[in-house]
């Protein structure tokens, strides 16, 4: 296995069990820190600010977290769809089902993006390991936060 160090945490690469299981937690998948990623619910930091990686770290990075929410939604309002369907058959309460359908794919979307961010951030350092220009980067951003604090 290679080695990664980044900012001084986590001198290797972390197993894809852990980094998904940090991701799920809205902890940084590379060194495991909580207060690190998000801002706030919809917003998140430019870079991690315990190890310094770069969220978007290219062009179009949003695409996939975007995608997995729209996967997460729709299976969620299908599998929702088929147990209303089975609970009120034979006399399907529409406007019921409609109402909540919608107001589901308004919320589900709301309430997934932080999580489908944090996977798509996993699955992006699993597929494209941080290369040395990029942890070097991340070493720099650190060092420069560290000393305008």
């Amino acid at each position: 296995m290679e080695i990664y160090t980044i900012g001084g945490m986590n001198p290797t690469l972390p197993s894809p069990f852990q980094m998904f299981r940090r991701a799920i937690s809205l902890k940084c998948p590379m060194c495991g820190r909580r207060p690190s990623t998000m801002r706030r619910w919809l917003g998140h930091h430019e870079r991690c600010r315990s190890c310094g990686i770069r969220w978007h770290r290219e062009h179009g990075f949003e695409l996939g977290p975007i995608a997995l929410n729209v996967v997460i939604t729709f299976f969620t309002l299908a599998v929702g769809m088929v147990i209303a369907f089975v609970a009120t058959s034979p006399d399907f309460p529409v406007a019921t089902l409609t109402a909540s359908m919608v107001a589901g794919a308004i919320v589900i979307p709301l309430i997934a993006y932080p999580f489908t961010y944090m996977l798509w951030q996993a699955f992006d350092l699993l597929s494209h390991p941080p290369a040395e220009p990029e942890i070097a980067e991340a070493r720099e951003s650190l060092q420069k936060s560290c000393s305008d604090a």
